[in-house]
């Protein structure tokens, strides 16, 4: 695929210059993963796909689209814009927390902690960006949507202290 095809949350922060939350969906907490989610299916993930779990982590998902396509959806032009901001800027709190913060384009999560893979496939009728909270003892949740700065560093202290998350 070529470059030009795929834009880069962080390069979308450039441009904006106005940001304003998105109406927030409902957090759901997942359990771990079970043995069903483990299988050979992993062997297609290239190495570079991993995210490697080794403590709290957060992975900001956001759907792999092209220049033209934001340019002809302004919503999705707003949407991941507004996500570049607010995780970029909850970026240096999230890592003073002990968080390891990640990006990945496209609709399936890779997840390695220790030798326990598991994925995260996002829901079709769901959020097209979003975030993904793990860390080694396996425990998940998913927050689909934009979030504010604020949001995502609450999100993070309540999942580190709970393993889980209170919708808001």
């Amino acid at each position: 695929m070529r470059s030009f095809q795929l834009v880069s949350p962080l390069l979308l922060t450039l441009c904006s210059a106005t940001c304003k939350p998105a109406v927030p969906e409902a957090a759901t907490a997942e359990p771990p993963p079970t043995a069903a989610a483990v299988d050979s299916g992993f062997a297609v993930a290239p190495e570079s796909a991993w995210v490697v779990v080794t403590g709290p982590t957060l992975i900001g998902f956001y759907p792999l689209v092209s220049n033209e396509q934001i340019e002809a959806d302004e919503g999705l032009a707003a949407a991941l814009d507004d996500f570049s901001y607010h995780i970029g800027t909850a970026m240096d709190s999230l890592m003073a927390a002990g968080y390891t913060v990640q990006y990945r384009g496209g609709d399936t999560l890779w997840m390695r902690a220790g030798s326990v893979r598991s994925r995260f496939v996002r829901a079709i009728d769901s959020a097209a960006v979003g975030y993904v909270m793990s860390d080694t003892l396996g425990r998940r949740a998913v927050i689909y949507g934009v979030r504010s700065y604020l949001d995502l560093v609450e999100y993070a202290h309540e999942f580190k202290r709970t393993g889980t998350l209170t919708p808001r």
